[in-house]
């Protein structure tokens, strides 16, 4: 993603000595079902992050998205990297060195942009796909991009994150539903309180703490 990051941004240069060309065809950000109502992928749902959950059994995490009204929850499935990273955002603290989503984040800012909004745009064999809205002065850029790197960088830049109708009808759950995900794994992040920190991470009072993930 920082490639793509850099091209875009250097593209405004570029574009100064080489003449336009045409873009090639793309894939639609999200393609409703054959029969289904088209509006499914136009309606988007805002959402705020609430956890992060350790799945022991399953050797991953889940990041928990909910709607304003908290009755559906939308769980995004990510390695540990990605969850550590967004556990520290929602614990406020910062980790003992950079991580990759704190280099994106870097990149943008040292560019002159700004992230403003997260959309998850569709779900496509269990994998979910999304872009990332970064403002450039008077330009807004479109980048392709993993939810769950999204995710960390739209906690750092306070953006929004969004979700067609689509995913959150095929892959949203009841808030009553999530408790069956921990299968044992303790407590999460966020919406459960927050866990220790990593030995070496800082807290905001400069204390050193662990997250337990």
């Amino acid at each position: 993603m920082v490639a793509a990051l850099g091209a875009l941004f250097l593209l405004p240069a570029l574009s100064s000595s080489h003449a336009a060309e045409p873009e090639p065809l793309a894939r639609p950000s999200c393609v409703p079902k054959k029969g289904s109502d088209p509006r499914v992928c136009t309606e988007l749902i805002e959402l705020t992050v609430r956890d992060v959950v350790p799945l022991r059994e399953a050797h991953t995490h889940a990041v928990v998205l909910a709607t304003r009204d908290g009755a559906t929850v939308l769980p995004i499935f990510v390695d540990e990297g990605a969850a550590v990273a967004i556990a520290f955002r929602l614990a406020h603290r910062d980790p003992p060195h950079p991580l990759s989503q704190d280099l994106l984040a870097s990149v943008v800012q040292q560019m002159g942009g700004r992230v403003t909004e997260v959309r998850i745009d569709d779900l496509h064999d269990d994998i979910y796909t999304g872009r990332l809205f970064i403002q450039q002065g008077e330009r807004r850029l479109t980048i392709d991009a993993r939810p769950s790197d999204s995710i960390a960088l739209a906690l750092r830049g306070e953006a929004r994150i969004l979700v067609t109708r689509k995913v959150l009808s095929e892959a949203g759950i009841a808030r009553e539903e999530i408790d069956s995900l921990r299968g044992g794994g303790g407590p999460g992040v966020g919406g459960s309180g927050p866990a220790p920190l990593p030995e070496g991470s800082r807290d905001p009072k400069g204390k050193d703490t662990t997250i337990d993930l």
